[in-house]
Parts: structure tokens; C-alpha cells; sequence
């Protein structure tokens, strides 16, 4: 009865998962169409694509059953980026290295804000000049 309590929680979250992922995918595909050469292979493009499209549902037919006689080595994840992941994937863009690339920015809390250079107001050309005016003293009234 745990077992399938467990399981039924574990398809309802598969579930919502594979939601996103497909809405992911539609919205992907969608973006495809926006193109210019879109219009010329567009039922092209959609003859591939709704057939394939139609196969991805997002209920499981993941059992209990089909957990407990997975092998243990299936529960190791290995990382796609891993050498012994991408030992079987060689192809000419495996063999690409990039070069230096120049940080553009985007660390904003890396990043401490400068701070303001102080200089004297002799320096600056005076305190009373260019319509400033002297704080701290009024005029008189008559």
C-alpha cells in the first residue's frame, strides 16, 4: 500500500514535469514558424513535427513493477558532459575548442561600485561660482 502511495505521488510529479517539458517543446517549435523561410517548408515542418508531437503524452506508463526490476546501475547518473558520456558521441564538433571569450559583464554582485574621487574646493574652481549657492548663510532682510 506505501508502494503504491509512493508510486502515485511519483507519477503526479512525472507527470506535471513532463507538462512543462512538452509546453517547452510546443512553444519551441511554435518559434520556428516565425521565420522567413518558414512560409515556403512550413507544411513541411508540420508534417514531421505533429506526428511526433502526437506520440508525446504526458502520463507515464512507469510502474512499481517496472522500478523494482530496473538494474541498480541505472540509478548511477552520469553527467552529459562527462568524458565517458561523450566517448560514444564523437563527432567533428567534440573536437572544437573555443578560445578566450571577454566577460561581458552580468555579475552585478561581483562588481563593487566605484568610488567618487574627491577633490578640494579650491580644486574644483571655487565654491561660489556658476550660480551655486552659499548654504548655511542667508541674507539679511530690510
Amino acid at each position: 500500500m506505501a508502494l503504491e502511495s509512493l508510486g502515485q505521488s511519483l507519477r503526479g510529479q512525472y507527470c506535471c514535469r513532463r507538462c512543462l517539458l512538452l509546453k517547452r517543446l510546443d512553444l519551441t517549435t511554435s518559434a520556428f514558424y516565425w521565420s522567413d523561410r518558414a512560409e515556403a517548408l512550413g507544411e513541411a515542418m508540420k508534417a514531421v513535427l505533429i506526428p511526433v508531437r502526437k506520440t508525446l503524452t504526458p502520463e507515464s506508463d512507469v510502474s512499481i513493477a517496472h522500478i523494482l526490476a530496473a538494474r541498480a546501475d541505472l540509478s548511477r547518473l552520469v553527467p552529459a558532459t562527462s568524458k565517458d558520456a561523450r566517448r560514444g558521441t564523437c563527432c567533428a564538433i567534440n573536437k572544437v575548442l573555443m578560445g578566450n571569450v571577454p566577460n561581458r559583464g552580468g555579475h552585478p554582485n561581483d562588481l563593487e561600485a566605484p568610488m567618487p574621487s574627491w577633490q578640494s574646493r579650491r580644486e574644483a574652481g571655487g565654491w561660489r561660482k556658476a550660480g551655486r549657492q552659499g548654504w548655511g548663510r542667508k541674507k539679511k532682510k530690510k
